[in-house]
């Protein structure tokens, strides 16, 4: 068989992770990548017992382009048997709302759109290659022992089968079938870092040792192996170090490998962001003591061989929750919440006009009881649409929240809890489903000044 052993790269990833019965939606752009994964995948799908499915998400950035690219995805999955989701997404609208760039926007839009996927794993093609480059990157600007470790194989339901596959692998494998792609202009320019790392870095270094990529991947494997073993050393110790609350005790005869991270748990339990200069401070602190600021009104306080974190409250009060209104109802000042039902014909055709993930919608007649707008509260947990587990929101928060707006995020909660939270989506007791009668519609916006 052609590609053999790209094949049996990919069938070796899914055995160890995908059970029979389940199903793989591919994240397919068009590109060689992808398109290489869903013919791996649509040809093992019988060996390995799953189901094989696709998404498509256009971003509408390239114009023409983009919409070339869907034609092709929906063309090639009709060929190949393969049910095809695409979903229109208005990055450039989600860029200036949240004021990112174009690309964090382009990302945060690709993966709440992955969100809304019923499957049970998220394939993306990330290759050897993109490892490789993503290991560069991160050293460029600095990262840690666990952010050297770069595209985890597995990272929740999301996986990466193609791992051990290199770009040139994949080229030749499409070669070998006559299979085509297509071809993102924006990736033939260096307007992009990463783009630049593969133009100009990456051909530097294979000069230098032609078997860079699969070095590059031996690396990231032992680096890998050495960050899961200090992660559970780290979790050990701060089980025992941790008073539950708010204090490290006995740290000082931690490994200061094992204490950084220590340290960094309880900056993430209190929420609180941290780069590698503010965790070598706080290691410092540890030995000598005294009192370091973290944020505004939170401080790092330290006497020999423990350190604890200090929250002076600020004057201003969290609003109390109020019910929802039909229409706008304000929780924070300078936001409004507007809220619209309607039918499921309507909303289908609000689907395809509103194309921005500021609207998020619930099926109205699973609620329970009276909704009511409330912020966020400590241990606020949801099972979120597609999800088969409870989330505790606080890391949702920090991954998806703007750091501007996590004072200011919006819970919808009915009788029995949390129905939907701000930039991070609904919980799947209220997804709408192929029956759905009735939907709700809502946002949040920003009020205008003047």
């Amino acid at each position: 068989m052609k590609g053999d052993a790209l094949m049996r790269r990919v069938q070796t990833r899914l055995m160890e992770t995908v059970r029979s019965g389940e199903t793989v939606c591919i994240a397919l752009s068009g590109g060689a990548d992808s398109v290489c994964l869903l013919r791996c995948l649509s040809d093992l799908k019988q060996t390995c017992g799953i189901f094989v499915t696709a998404v498509h998400v256009n971003h509408h950035l390239r114009g023409a382009e983009s919409d070339r690219d869907q034609q092709f995805c929906q063309t090639l999955c009709g060929e190949l048997d393969v049910p095809l989701k695409i979903i229109s997404v208005d990055v450039e609208s989600l860029a200036k709302t949240q004021k990112i760039s174009i690309e964090l926007a382009a990302r945060r839009c690709r993966y709440a759109a992955f969100e809304t996927i019923a499957a049970d794993w998220i394939a993306t093609a990330h290759t050897a290659s993109d490892n490789a480059e993503t290991l560069i990157h991160r050293l460029v600007r600095g990262a840690s022992l666990h952010g050297l470790t770069s595209i985890p194989p597995v990272n929740g339901r999301y996986l990466r089968p193609m791992l051990d596959v290199t770009r040139a692998e994949v080229e030749a494998y499409l070669e070998a079938y006559s299979q085509s792609y297509v071809t993102d202009s924006t990736n033939l320019t260096d307007q992009y870092t990463r783009n630049r790392i593969r133009h100009q870095i990456m051909p530097a270094l294979e000069t230098l040792n032609p078997s860079f990529v699969r070095t590059a991947s031996h690396t990231i494997r032992s680096l890998s192996r050495e960050d899961d073993y200090l992660s559970k050393q780290a979790v050990a110790a701060y089980a025992a170090c941790f008073d539950g609350s708010h204090m490290l005790t006995g740290i000082a005869a931690l490994h200061p490998a094992i204490r950084i991270r220590c340290l960094a748990k309880l900056l993430e339990h209190h929420e609180l962001s941290y780069d590698a200069p503010l965790l070598e401070r706080l290691e410092q602190l540890c030995q000598h003591g005294g009192r370091w600021e973290i944020a505004g009104n939170v401080y790092a306080v330290a006497k020999p061989g423990m350190l604890w974190i200090e929250i002076i409250p600020e004057p201003q009060q969290t609003p109390q929750p109020v019910p929802l209104q039909i229409g706008k109802t304000r929780l924070y000042p300078g936001f409004f919440c507007r809220a619209q039902r309607m039918d499921a014909a309507a909303w289908k055709k609000a689907r395809i006009v509103h194309k921005n993930f500021a609207n998020y919608y619930l099926d109205y007649d699973k609620i329970k009881g009276d909704l009511f707008l409330s912020p966020r509260f400590p241990g606020a947990r949801m099972r979120l649409s597609g999800r088969n587990f409870t989330t505790l929101l606080k890391k949702s928060i920090q991954a998806n929240v703007p750091k501007e707006r996590r004072d200011t995020l919006h819970l919808l909660c009915d009788a029995e809890g949390i129905v939907w939270a701000e930039f991070i989506g609904i919980a799947d007791r209220v997804a709408p489903r192929a029956d759905t009668a009735h939907i709700l519609c809502i946002s949040v916006q920003a009020e205008e000044i003047g």
